[in-house]
């Protein structure tokens, strides 16, 4: 998931009130803790009860309390109580409102319950998003856990009781103006929708021809068509492979597609196939020239055939892991860079690391965003800019170790040392001789000393 940078006008001290959209059961903090939380973290999920405990039924501006509280119950920092904020808007179960009036800046947080489990599965971007994040074994689990056991036999009959067997109405037409008023009193707002982006770049008319005469229910296209095109994009899929998936991935019975098994026939399909490695671009080729190389399969590629490509540059063994892809998926979600820039950052990171991690992917990606990068042109602007910054530094370290004082290092230590000889003169040999008679003569006493102790 990709880290939000906190602007500089939300600030500790600034003020808030608590709101609520609709209503929150027992049941929905429990598809909240399991259903929610891998996709928002656990820091997300605690702001998001605490605000639910400390909503007041008619809250007013005088309710007003220093953001400083959410920091010291949460016990984190004002950045990541942005970044737990705007993870709660993104899978709408939060909307904030800010104000500046005499006092301060204050914001509104207003409350909604997560949607049903059976309205979350459905989601074409929740659903897939969950899935991508626990894997399939997690997500099957979670899928039984919330898994309903209906009366379908046909040969049951439907005894039950109407209202107007039990109750009786003494005037259905006219409504008391309480009840009337009542109404627009306890009316719920919807719940936000959680959208991906544009999808109008795609030939849904020739998908929809080429699957007319296939067994996918009439309006399934239009149903998942937020997470088809994602697939789409990321995977660079054709309409004409793509409703080759899609027909595999439709159930023979029911005519409806799943979206879980058509994730997983595509990059199967995908991860089968031989990816041909770019050819190494040659030392001697000016840096302009390699750029536009890069630029031209940046603009050409999809993401997952792109990120393939390069690592098997480096080693034709090498190969995308789940959590790469992962990670590039949901940076792909947030719709802050177009494909080719994306593919532009895979170049960079992968340039000097051998794998991608979610921390380096945002790091990266939240630095780009502060300067404004929008197009790929841009991204290798910003790249060389970086390298160019970077590259003094360690040209001055180096110089810096070079110049250190260094100890002389004495002969004998050197490989191959050969002592030196000179000759001894008449006069150096008679002392030594005299020296060494001296020395025996005083070892000679010792040893007399000792024998008479």
């Amino acid at each position: 998931m990709l880290a939000m940078q906190r602007p500089q006008t939300f600030m500790a001290q600034d003020d808030y009130l608590i709101t609520q959209a609709t209503y929150l059961s027992d049941f929905d903090q429990k598809v909240a803790l399991q259903l929610y939380q891998p996709l928002v973290g656990p820091v997300a999920l605690a702001l998001y009860l605490t605000l639910w405990q400390e909503v007041t039924p008619h809250p007013v501006l005088t309710d007003r309390t220093p953001q400083t509280r959410l920091l010291d119950l949460l016990h984190i920092n004002i950045d990541e109580l942005f970044e737990a904020r705007s993870r709660l808007e993104a899978v709408g179960l939060l909307k904030t409102y800010t104000q500046t009036d005499a006092l301060s800046r204050f914001y509104a947080y207003e409350l909604y319950a997560p949607v049903s489990p059976d309205r979350f599965f459905a989601d074409d971007l929740l659903g897939l998003v969950l899935f991508d994040t626990v894997g399939e074994t997690r997500y099957g689990e979670l899928l039984d856990a919330f898994a309903l056991q209906n009366v379908r036999r046909r040969d049951w009959q439907d005894v039950s009781a109407s209202f107007l067997d039990v109750f009786s109405v003494k005037n259905p037409i006219a409504q008391p103006p309480l009840v009337a008023e009542g109404k627009e009193q306890v009316n719920q707002k919807p719940v936000p929708t959680v959208s991906l982006g544009q999808s109008s770049g795609y030939d849904w008319d020739l998908l929809g021809s080429l699957l007319s005469k296939s067994n996918l229910k009439a309006g399934e296209l239009a149903k998942h068509q937020r997470a088809l095109y994602q697939l789409a994009s990321f995977y660079g899929l054709a309409p004409v492979d793509f409703a080759r998936y899609i027909e595999a991935a439709t159930s023979v019975v029911t005519g409806e597609l799943s979206l879980s098994d058509l994730r997983r026939q595509v990059e199967q399909a995908f991860a089968g196939q031989k990816q041909l490695a770019p050819k190494p671009v040659a030392t001697k080729v000016a840096v302009e020239d390699a750029d536009q190389d890069l630029l031209q399969r940046a603009k050409s590629l999809p993401i997952r055939e792109f990120i393939t490509a390069t690592k098997q540059a480096k080693n034709s063994r090498m190969f995308p892991s789940r959590n790469e892809i992962s990670a590039l998926m949901g940076l792909q979600h947030r719709n802050v860079f177009d494909d080719a820039t994306i593919n532009i950052l895979v170049d960079h990171l992968l340039s000097d690391h051998d794998n991608i991690n979610q921390a380096l992917l945002d790091a990266v990606a939240n630095s780009w965003l502060k300067e404004d990068v929008a197009s790929p042109e841009q991204a290798l602007a910003q790249i060389h800019q970086y390298r160019n910054n970077t590259q003094p530094a360690k040209s001055k370290r180096t110089r810096a170790r070079a110049g250190q004082r260094q100890e002389a290092k004495p002969k004998w230590l050197t490989d191959g040392y050969v002592p030196q000889t000179e000759e001894v003169s008449p006069e150096m040999a008679a002392k030594l001789r005299e020296q060494q008679a001296a020395l025996n003569a005083l070892e000679k006493g010792g040893n007399d000393d000792g024998r008479h102790a």
